[in-house]
């Protein structure tokens, strides 16, 4: 069975680095920035880019996609278009467990083109006061520079995809992990395994969050599916 990792909103493969030491098995991780590309999109939806991801990397119902944030959305499409089993990390179903402040992608696409959001003094701001003597600190500094250095219209296609889940009917992970201490994405309504830590469990708490997946992993196996 292959694994196949998806990074979130903004974040490259270095999100999984700490996690994957925990998780046997063959892995792919793909780069979030080369597949959302530096060009305009139009009407592009989550379902397109779960094709081309699906195309290229030939996603089958015998691999299991694991992402986080944006990465576990994706994964919730590859699996209505594949029938893959897939795990969600600090994930959602629905746009309204998103923490944000401003649900209008035009004004959001607005602000980022304009570096309303992605400058130093919001930068200082996130580090000093929401992730303040945080563990996940430095991947949050990591990912906000990204955002920041990034291509514009890669960030834009990235936050169009993430604030607008369209899935023709309703589809379910096989299993959800989350914290209550995620101050980006709100805890599901639905039965989650709990882990500690914020949004960024995975790489402060690896140990804990390869838990449940190892177990799920072991299941699967077990069951010979």
């Amino acid at each position: 069975m292959r694994l196949i990792f998806i990074p979130g909103l903004g974040e490259d493969e270095f999100i999984f680095d700490h996690l994957l030491p925990f998780i046997p098995g063959e892995k792919l991780v793909l780069n979030t920035w080369q597949l959302f590309c530096n060009h305009p999109r139009g009407k592009f939806t989550g379902l397109d880019y779960a094709r081309e991801v699906a195309a290229r990397y030939q996603v089958t119902d015998k691999d299991l996609v694991i992402g986080h944030s944006l990465g576990g959305l994706t994964a919730l499409y590859l699996k209505y278009l594949t029938g893959c089993k897939i795990i969600q990390i600090a994930s959602y179903t629905h746009k309204n467990r998103i923490v944000v402040p401003i649900s209008s992608y035009k004004i959001i696409e607005g602000a980022v083109r304009s570096e309303i959001f992605f400058n130093n003094f919001i930068k200082w701001l996130i580090l000093n006061i929401q992730y303040y003597k945080k563990p996940s600190k430095p991947i949050v500094n990591h990912i906000f520079n990204l955002l920041k250095k990034g291509d514009k219209i890669n960030v834009i296609n990235q936050v169009k995809v993430a604030l607008n889940p369209q899935l023709p009917k309703p589809i379910e992970p096989d299993l959800r992990i989350h914290s209550k201490g995620d101050k980006i994405v709100r805890p599901p309504k639905e039965a989650y395994y709990e882990v500690p830590g914020d949004h960024f469990s995975l790489y402060t708490h690896p140990d804990e969050v390869a838990i449940p997946i190892n177990n799920f992993i072991q299941s699967i196996n077990a069951s010979g599916n």
